[in-house]
């Protein structure tokens, strides 16, 4: 695909004893989102201290991720791809730089958001002659906040998309990145944010819930959130997220015709991914009880479509809404713990 995506490799301890982790952003994230709470708040460091080999994903688009052997941001084609390449292309060549590096033999990934997305999808793939199937190097997936069938979303933002028609869309967004992560913006949304944090707790409320907020949040980090979200992502992501609530899918992004599907997929449809061909990996649930983007109806759903040889368990996390996950205040309490448990 011609983006360069190993990811970075945060400070590992010099013996790790728990084995490689990839972490895994959501949409509109980056790999920042695990560090952003400070040593003792925030996975990716609570990980490392506890003697795992932590890496933190990027996907393409973000600020982060914005080099490609011939094209620039600036132009149409750097923007020319969906979740179906983060989850073909992107994803496996992150646990394949990782497995080369370290040695290892499978790792662990945990994902949160759209990055659980493209893992389920990914896993779903069957084996290529350039690609071995991805289980084959995953051990254990933990999924905070998962996400696969969404037709019961409840963020006002991607189901207003999901009711545009895709000229519309790029009529409105064009067809480049989706509010791009610029200079200007990291300065003025960290300054609105601090004279008056209401309007980002109800920014935050139109994409991850709204339930108590001041229960779950330090409303004083809300400034430093601001100051990295949104990262950057394309407009056909955003399109692929509107086709799977309208269509009630979880398949390849459609391309708007049959003639054009086929060209792209062979099939005047675009294939499902199938969740029931997920094997040999150990599949954990962390889902939200206020979250308004993976809601517990298409969660219960997801649930029921993996093989139970897979699903190694499904926990409800009490008053968590969707950002909880990565940015809760008391993650290091409610969460945290569950994870080093599983991850053993």
């Amino acid at each position: 695909c011609g983006f360069p995506l190993p990811p970075p490799r945060h400070a590992a301890p010099p013996s790790p004893t728990g084995g490689a982790v990839l972490l895994q952003h959501g949409l509109l994230d980056a790999g920042h989102t695990w560090l952003l709470n400070g040593r003792q708040g925030s996975l990716g460091f609570v990980l490392a201290d506890a003697g795992f080999d932590v890496w933190v994903g990027n996907n393409r688009g973000n600020v982060y991720s914005t080099s490609h052997e011939t094209l620039v941001p600036s132009e149409e084609a750097f923007w020319d791809w969906s979740w179906d390449q983060m989850a073909r292309y992107d994803l496996p060549a992150m646990v394949s730089h990782i497995k080369n590096v370290t040695g290892e033999k499978k790792i662990s990934i945990i994902a949160h958001s759209q990055g659980t997305l493209q893992t389920f999808a990914a896993l779903s793939l069957p084996a290529t002659p350039s690609m071995p199937a991805l289980s084959l190097s995953v051990s254990r997936f933990i999924a905070l906040a998962p996400v696969a069938f969404v037709s019961h979303i409840g963020s006002p933002i991607i189901r207003t998309l999901s009711e545009l028609p895709a000229p519309q869309v790029e009529f409105l967004f064009g067809s480049k990145a989706f509010f791009p992560s610029t200079e200007a913006m990291r300065k003025l949304l960290p300054s609105i944010c601090a004279e008056s944090p209401w309007l980002c707790e109800n920014a935050a409320c139109m994409v991850s819930g709204c339930e108590a907020h001041s229960l779950h949040y330090n409303v004083s980090r809300w400034p430093v959130y601001v100051a990295h979200y949104p990262a950057g992502v394309s407009v056909r992501t955003m399109l692929h997220w509107a086709q799977s609530v309208h269509k009630s899918t979880f398949s390849a992004y459609d391309f708007g015709s049959p003639e054009a599907n086929i060209k792209a997929y062979g099939t005047p449809i675009p294939p499902p991914y199938n969740l029931s061909a997920i094997a040999d990996v150990k599949v954990c649930l962390m889902s939200g009880e206020r979250d308004i983007l993976a809601d517990s109806t298409d969660v219960d759903f997801l649930s029921r479509s993996l093989n139970k040889s897979v699903l190694e368990s499904a926990q409800v996390i009490t008053g968590y809404d969707h950002a909880a996950f990565v940015w809760g205040s008391d993650a290091p309490k409610v969460l945290f713990p569950s994870i080093l448990k599983l991850l053993g």
